[in-house]
């Protein structure tokens, strides 16, 4: 039967997580187990990493009997959590943990029957027409793909109409994860202790989400930022202090990497100060919120981060070159090919920046002559220290284009090759420009001629600055000689 016909009775237990242990495990005795709960939480802390895992440290208060020896059942803690990674403290160091058990094999109607395969169970008949109920007993012979097969007084039923009766909870299944202990109380005295247990938990990422408004002239910007936390651990935080680290941390297996998606405010104008304090930690950057907030399962929380006004931006056209030097170009197309639009903010205190900048991506916005805001392209902003330079491609200009043929090529050598290079580019704009033309070389490379100034970028990059009259063209020629 599908399983909409197999709502499951328990009888004799009450199904209910703080009634659930009513009967510990066998070996100890109701006064050698103490059970914990998030009632029992006094604080938490989180140090979020942006590779999807966190540092959770929360103390709780344990009210421990007088026994050497008893079991802790700890409860509440995150489906993803990496349990080699627990460890527990006391400021008197009086407990020692002689055996830890991690309980993940969690209560399903699918894995209830699955333990009751090959014995008695009871099925619940009822007739829809008159209301009478009937109780009949059958063995669970089989539930695969949960489908169950029952045989009653003899005969193989698959599956059959009724609600399935099941004794008890099987004791190995759980309501949610829990961390079970024996511990050794060396002051053997019974009372409260506060202690500190901490752990690795999968599950929580976060990422940072950039808004750059330009103003209408370009030359300056706004920069906002929100900071994204996802909580999908299988556990409630609550009233939990925040620490976020930016940087790759060396895990020996990193966990795969839940993405999702959440709409920033639109209201970007409005975002309140940042609300981090930042400080370096070994060689990584450390963000610290400076306020506790409630991180629910499956939940999705945004906190404003960074806010710097007035920052000098300056836009750069940059047309890539074919690199083409090893081979004679039979024919080249006369279709123009577009020039790359770049935005350029130097990250130093004296532009209003000057902070260690994560990873994240940025969408930049400029307001029109009317005043409305519209979007102009998008970015992904990678980890960037104090002082170094911060370059986003926007796109593509509209009113820039530029066409490149090889206008000369010979062979000089079995390894050598000599060829001249032409590059028409055009500006419809009301204002001069400077485009940069980058060409990548694959060999050791010599400019031989050359119309205007170029620089080497690298070993195999070269760049030419070609300036643009406003409504005019600019012929860039140059002949290079490569060595393969």
């Amino acid at each position: 039967m599908k399983s909409k016909n197999n709502i499951i009775l328990i009888s004799g237990i009450i199904f209910s997580l703080g009634l659930l242990f009513l009967n510990p495990c066998k070996g100890y005795t109701n006064d050698s187990v103490t059970r914990s709960t998030l009632k029992n939480r006094t604080s938490v802390g989180l140090t979020i990493y942006n590779q999807n895992f966190a540092l959770v440290q929360e103390k709780r208060n344990l009210q421990l009997s007088p026994t050497e020896k008893q079991e802790v059942i700890f409860q509440d803690v995150p489906v993803q959590i990496e349990p080699d990674t627990v460890f527990v403290s006391t400021k008197d160091q009086e407990l020692n943990i002689l055996e830890q058990k991690f309980e993940y094999d969690l209560i399903t109607p699918e894995k209830l029957l699955e333990k009751y395969v090959g014995q008695k169970i009871k099925i619940l008949e009822k007739n829809e027409k008159t209301g009478e109920k009937n109780i009949l007993e059958a063995e669970l012979v089989s539930c695969n793909n949960n489908q169950p097969v029952y045989r009653i007084e003899g005969e193989i039923y698959l599956g059959y109409p009724g609600t399935v009766i099941l004794p008890e909870i099987p004791e190995e299944l759980m309501a949610r994860p829990t961390l079970r202990w024996l511990l050794q109380n060396v002051g053997g005295k019974a009372k409260k202790k506060l202690v500190t247990v901490s752990y690795l938990t999968r599950g929580l990422n976060w990422k940072a989400d950039y808004v750059l408004q330009l103003m209408s002239n370009e030359n300056k910007g706004t920069l906002l930022s929100w900071v994204t936390i996802e909580n999908q651990t299988g556990a409630l935080f609550e009233d939990a202090k925040i620490d976020l680290v930016a940087g790759e941390v060396q895990r020996v297996a990193e966990a795969p990497r839940i993405v999702r998606r959440m709409k920033m405010a639109e209201n970007f104008a409005a975002a309140s100060v940042p609300s981090f304090q930042e400080e370096s930690i070994s060689e990584y950057h450390l963000y610290t919120l400076d306020r506790t907030i409630t991180l629910k399962d499956q939940q999705t929380t945004q906190v404003p981060f960074i806010k710097a006004s007035l920052i000098p931006i300056q836009k750069e056209f940059v047309f890539w070159g074919t690199g083409s030097y090893r081979q004679r170009q039979m024919q080249f197309p006369d279709t123009p090919k577009p020039v790359r639009v770049y935005l350029k903010l130097d990250n130093k205190k004296e532009q209003n920046l000057g902070l260690p900048i994560p990873q994240g991506s940025i969408k930049v916005y400029q307001r029109n002559k009317k005043g409305d805001l519209k979007f102009i392209g998008e970015d992904l902003l990678k980890h960037t220290p104090e002082g170094e330079t911060i370059r986003l491609r926007i796109g593509n200009a509209f009113d820039v284009v530029g066409v490149q043929k090889q206008m000369d090529w010979e062979k000089i050598s079995s390894r050598a090759y000599e060829s001249s290079w032409q590059v028409t580019l055009r500006n419809r704009k009301d204002e001069k420009i400077v485009v940069r033309v980058v060409e990548p070389v694959g060999g050791e490379w010599k400019i031989v001629s050359s119309s205007h100034q170029y620089k080497r970028l690298e070993a195999r990059r070269i760049e030419f600055s070609v300036p643009l009259p406003a409504k005019g063209e600019e012929i860039l020629k140059y002949r290079i000689r490569v060595e393969f």
